[in-house]
C-alpha cells in the first residue's frame, strides 16, 4: 500500500504531536500517511485538503472545538462519523481521547463499534484496554479488522514471544515516577522538590495523581497480563502502592546497602492465576532495571520455554508519535 488514511480520535497534546511528527516527516514516509478526519469530543471534521489540517492545529490550540471550527460540516453522532471514515476509506483510527480509567467510556463503545465495523484501530488509551480488552479483540475478530495498542503498556512486546508461554513480567513502565525516584537518588532531593522538578519540566502532570499513586503502571501492566497471560484480573484487583514522601525511607535503605529504588509492576503466575502487582522495590546492581534513570521504561519478559527477553522504551510526545506510526504501518501492512 503506497498510502494510508487515517482519522485521528482525540486531538489533545498527544494528537497534536502525531501531527507535527508527520509534517516533520514529510515525504520520506514510506508509506505515506494521510489525515482524512479529525475528531474529539464534540464530533467529528473529515480533512479533504492538507491546508486545514494547520490552520485546524491553531484554532484547537487556543482552546476551541472542532464544532466551533466548521459548524456546517461537522458531524456529531458516532454513528454518522464512522459511516464517514468508511466512505473516506479511512484505513486505521487513531485514538488518543482522554484516558477514563474507571470504565474507559466513551472510547471504549467508539472502539468496538469501528472494529465490528471492519475499522482498524489503534489506540493509546489505557482505559479502554484495561476494561474492554476481550471485548475489543472479539469485535476486532467479528469485522476482520486489526487492534494495535503497543502505547498502552509502556514498552513494545518483544516479537519473539509469539509462541511462547509468558510466566512472569516485569517493569518500571512510568517515565514520571522513574524521573522523581532519580532525582530524590541523584539530586538528593525530597519528594515534593522532585515532583515539582518535573512538573516545571513537563514530564509530569499538574495532577499527577495517575503516575505517583500507581494507577498508570497498574494499568500497563494489567494490559501485558491480559495480552500475555490470559490474566483473569480487574484493575480493582492490581496489588498498588504507588511513591510518595514516605518512600524515603526506602531509599535511605537503599543508599546503605547499594541498592536503588524503582516502582515495578508485576505479573507472574502464582498458584494457577496471575497476580498482579505495582509497589516500589529496592533493586541490586544486578537487577536490570538498576542503572534505568530519567523517564527511561523498561520489562522483563520470563518465558516457561526460553527464558528472559528485554524491552527498553523511551518517553515523550516524540516517543508516543512513533509508537503510534509503527502501530498504523502494521495493522495496515498486516492485512
Amino acid at each position: 500500500m503506497k498510502e494510508i488514511n487515517i482519522a485521528l480520535l482525540g486531538f489533545g497534546n498527544v494528537g497534536r504531536a502525531l501531527l507535527r511528527q508527520l509534517e516533520k516527516i514529510g515525504e520520506a514516509q514510506d508509506p505515506k500517511i494521510n489525515l482524512r478526519a479529525i475528531a474529539d469530543s464534540s464530533g467529528a471534521l473529515m480533512i479533504h485538503t492538507p491546508e486545514l489540517v494547520n490552520v485546524l492545529l491553531t484554532h484547537k490550540e487556543a482552546g476551541r472545538t472542532i464544532k466551533a471550527f466548521a459548524p456546517a460540516a461537522f458531524l456529531a453522532h458516532p454513528a454518522d462519523i464512522l459511516k464517514a471514515f468508511q466512505r473516506e476509506h479511512i484505513h486505521c483510527i487513531v485514538e488518543s481521547l482522554p484516558t477514563n480509567i474507571r470504565d474507559g467510556q466513551p472510547a471504549l463503545d467508539w472502539l468496538t463499534a469501528a472494529l465490528s465495523q471492519g475499522l482498524n484501530v489503534v489506540t493509546v488509551d489505557k482505559g479502554v484496554m484495561v476494561h474492554g480488552f476481550d471485548a475489543l479483540q472479539q469485535a476486532a475478530a467479528s469485522g476482520n479488522s486489526r487492534l494495535a495498542f503497543t502505547g498502552t503498556t509502556g514498552v513494545a512486546i518483544p516479537d519473539e514471544l509469539a509462541d511462547d508461554q509468558v510466566v512472569e513480567i516485569r517493569g518500571v513502565l512510568n517515565g514520571t515516577t522513574n524521573y522523581i525516584l532519580t532525582a530524590m537518588q541523584e539530586q538528593r532531593l525530597s519528594f515534593n522538590e522532585a515532583l515539582g522538578m518535573a512538573q516545571r519540566d513537563g514530564i509530569a502532570e499538574p495532577d499527577p495523581s495517575l503516575d505517583v499513586e500507581g494507577w498508570d503502571t497498574a494499568c500497563k501492566i494489567l494490559i501485558l497480563a491480559n495480552a500475555l497471560m490470559k490474566a483473569d484480573a480487574k484493575l480493582a484487583e492490581v496489588s498498588r502502592l504507588g511513591i510518595s514522601d514516605a518512600t524515603q525511607s526506602l531509599i535511605d535503605n537503599g543508599r546503605t546497602t547499594n541498592r536503588v529504588v524503582r516502582l515495578v509492576g508485576r505479573a507472574r503466575l502464582w498458584q494457577g492465576r496471575v497476580r498482579v502487582s505495582v509497589a516500589p522495590k529496592l533493586l541490586d546492581k544486578d537487577s536490570p532495571f538498576y542503572a534505568l534513570s530519567g523517564t527511561a521504561k523498561a520489562a522483563v519478559f520470563r518465558t516457561a520455554e526460553r527464558g528472559e527477553f528485554f524491552s527498553y522504551a523511551r518517553s515523550g510526545r516524540d516517543a508516543i508519535s512513533q509508537i503510534i506510526l509503527d502501530d498504523v504501518r502494521s495493522v495496515v501492512g498486516s492485512q
